[in-house]
């Protein structure tokens, strides 16, 4: 992926921030374009940091473990800064291992935050307002970093990288395409064994399966695979058979693994038997959320889509309660990001956008429905990223 640097250099001027330290995966990825390995695995700070300056003549600088710099190194191409700490790996010449050479260790071993100082010092940021990413960082890296600095000002930019991330650069568009491309073809092939007697372990096997087969996503472990009472609560695919007059319900997605980018999408399918209510409830949840997609373009307030599902929803069940109607994803780990489709959302639509769209209703101990699509919005409209999969079967 690209480097997003510049957007959030922009956004730091925005705010009047001088600069900032990005400590999370996900955004370090963002920002650089590609992931620590084992920062992504463990998602502890410190094991890969960046620091950006506001200023456009002032290159990036990072630092990861000596056993990944030549990695950073390779991927930088020359455009950042890569620092080194030391760690326990221990790496060795060959000359040392082929013939024996006996090099001192160094006299100190130098932390990712000893680096991390220096870096801040050396990009003149050690006294000015600095972004951090207070949602993200535990409260003792915080102390540390807070009081490593006592002359600098410290703001919370959690919110920042979420609204850079929430309108898409041309490549992001072209990832979601491709992790859409094959969720649908997994949640396609669920259409197709869908029936009385098959189990919810089925039904998630033969997406995973599906998913993988296509060679370019993984299953989200999160996914959501259920029937009858089960589809009415939270709870990951169990002991469930689908019965005659049930509600088939998953709600479900992909990752783009060491590439962060996820998917969401639901579909409901009412079986052969069901109480007349239970067809009527899906059709009226699969209009609204019909109407809230025609309503999508740019300049419209997230809000009217809002009302476009839900008020359509209530006209007909007045008891139905739903506080929105969907949300912005990008590249997780939460796969619910702002803007959030609610009634005080009030944010216009921007092309490049991408939404997924949800028309859910559960009913307590009896079943559960929702409807969901993933929804990018184009420079006249929008277009639904996972059309292939029916609403119906």
């Amino acid at each position: 992926m690209l480097p997003k640097e510049g957007r959030i250099k922009e956004l730091l001027r925005q705010q009047g921030l001088d600069g900032a330290i990005v400590s999370s995966p996900e955004n370090f990825h963002y920002v650089i374009g590609f992931g620590g390995h084992q920062h992504t695995v463990s998602r502890q700070p410190g094991f890969s940091v960046a620091v950006v300056s506001a200023r456009e003549d002032v290159p990036t600088q990072l630092t990861t473990m000596d056993f990944e710099v030549p990695t950073f190194e390779k991927k930088s191409a020359g455009r950042f800064i890569v620092r080194k700490y030391d760690t326990w790996v221990g790496l060795k010449t060959w000359d040392e291992v082929a013939n024996g050479a006996i090099i001192p260790p160094p006299a100190v071993m130098e932390s990712s935050f000893d680096i991390l100082k220096k870096m801040v010092r050396e990009m003149d940021l050690a006294d000015k307002k600095l972004g951090l990413e207070m949602a993200y960082l535990p409260v003792l890296c915080y102390n540390d970093i807070t009081g490593a600095f006592p002359e600098a000002k410290f703001q919370d930019i959690s919110d920042l990288f979420v609204f850079a991330r929430s309108v898409k650069t041309p490549e992001e568009i072209e990832m979601f395409r491709t992790l859409c491309k094959a969720a649908d073809e997994g949640f396609t092939a669920v259409s197709k064994i869908a029936k009385i007697g098959v189990t919810e372990q089925e039904l998630v096997r033969t997406f995973r399966e599906t998913v993988i087969a296509t060679g370019k996503a993984a299953p989200s472990s999160w996914s959501m695979f259920s029937t009858g009472e089960s589809g009415s609560r939270l709870t990951i695919p169990g002991d469930g058979v689908i019965r005659r007059g049930d509600v088939v319900k998953f709600d479900a997605g992909v990752n783009a693994e060491f590439d962060f980018y996820t998917t969401d999408t639901s579909r409901s399918w009412v079986m052969e038997g069901a109480d007349p209510a239970l067809y009527k409830l899906k059709d009226r949840l699969y209009e609204g959320q019909r109407r809230m997609i025609a309503a999508a373009k740019p300049g419209v307030p997230i809000c009217d889509l809002y009302h476009a599902a839900y008020d359509y929803v209530k006209e007909m069940f007045p008891a139905y309660v739903r506080g929105h109607q969907g949300h912005s994803i990008s590249m997780g780990p939460a796969t619910c990001e702002a803007p959030i489709i609610n009634a005080s959302t009030t944010r216009p639509l921007e092309a490049g956008m991408i939404l997924a769209m949800e028309v859910p209703c559960y009913i307590q101990g009896v079943q559960g429905f929702n409807i969901e699509d993933m929804v990018l919005i184009t420079e006249d409209g929008c277009e639904v990223l996972t059309p292939n999969t029916p609403h119906y079967l």
